[in-house]
């Protein structure tokens, strides 16, 4: 009864990846999810089923369980941990065939020289609930010649998120990461391409979306060169902010973040950017709320970035940059 997707529309070319030294998946995200029936007490009775709180003059009845039909359980099988609770028509995708997918789409859209030194990052939350996959390519990247006449070096990157808990879809994506701070650039052209848990889905979907990433790198750095060379006042960038729904004490670390980058690229829509895309990948700078207690740093960085996406890709920014 277990509702898996079908990966029969997909098959890696193993001779393909000879000689690409690709990284390997950890457990971290390299784990094998199966469905699990949950069951329901049921009173056996003659009269039907009833609750378990009805009181009876006589002696407690007999007690079965029966499967509940209407949702399932996520189960690592490595180490038997449950990840959540599903729908019937939930169908679960491990990471590695989408790995597998990525290093194939990559090795079609990419020169060869693109491949080398390869790094992979992988991040996950609640045991394995929410997991990210990010591959940065060393041998495709472009320089930013920044207003404070220094220049920083962006490389392209591409990966994914799952969830194991049907608390989203599958997420493909691509962007940048500025060697600089190691900040993961997102903009209005940060791209994805998304596919929902059901039986129906094929990774093979998503091969094409990563050519058109590749070959479309260039023309979101150059729109990067721009913002570099922008000059904007704090005042501007912070109406933008609150403009955007940002507001209090988060504002005030922004724009403190941004007279951090300003040291070092000057005052453009480049640092307020860099100052953004800090805040969605440094937990450090800017501290996940009770990520000591609960494994949720992972799910917070993505849920951050999906938010400067936003901001980035709104009207009052695009005004400020352009």
């Amino acid at each position: 009864m277990n509702n898996v997707i079908t990966l029969n529309n997909f098959a890696v070319n193993n001779s393909s990846l000879t000689g690409i030294n690709w990284p390997e998946l950890t457990d971290k995200t390299d784990f094998h999810a199966v469905l699990s029936p949950i069951y329901d007490k049921v009173i056996i009775d003659p009269l039907g089923p009833k609750s378990l709180s009805t009181v009876y003059s006589s002696a407690l009845p007999d007690i079965e369980y029966q499967e509940d039909t209407l949702g399932r359980f996520v189960k690592r099988t490595d180490n038997g941990r449950n990840l959540g609770i599903v729908g019937s028509t939930y169908g679960i995708a491990d990471n590695a065939p989408l790995y597998d997918m990525i290093k194939e789409g990559a090795e079609t859209a990419l020169p060869r020289e693109a491949l080398r030194d390869i790094k992979l990052t992988e991040r996950s939350s609640f045991g394995g609930q929410f997991t990210r996959i990010d591959l940065l390519f060393s041998g495709l990247g472009a320089d930013i010649r920044q207003l404070s006449g220094s220049s920083t070096q962006l490389l392209f990157k591409i990966g994914l998120t799952n969830s194991f808990n049907g608390g989203g879809s599958i997420r493909l994506f691509s962007g940048a990461e500025d060697l600089w701070c190691t900040n993961g650039c997102t903009s209005a052209e940060y791209n994805k391409k998304s596919a929902r848990h059901t039986s129906g889905f094929t990774p093979s979907i998503f091969a094409g979306f990563i050519e058109e990433q590749c070959s479309q790198f260039l023309t979101r750095v150059n729109t990067w060169r721009q913002w570099a060379q922008k000059s904007i006042t704090p005042e501007q960038a912070e109406t933008v902010l609150n403009d955007c729904g940002m507001a209090g004490r988060k504002v005030k670390l922004m724009m403190e973040q941004m007279e951090r980058e300003a040291d070092a690229r000057g005052r453009t829509v480049w640092a307020l950017y860099s100052a953004l895309t800090a805040y969605s990948s440094h937990a450090v700078d800017f501290p996940v709320r009770n990520s000591a207690n609960v494994d949720n740093i992972a799910v917070t960085l993505d849920t951050r970035e999906r938010e400067v996406a936003r901001i980035v890709g709104s009207e009052q920014f695009l005004r400020l940059a352009g």
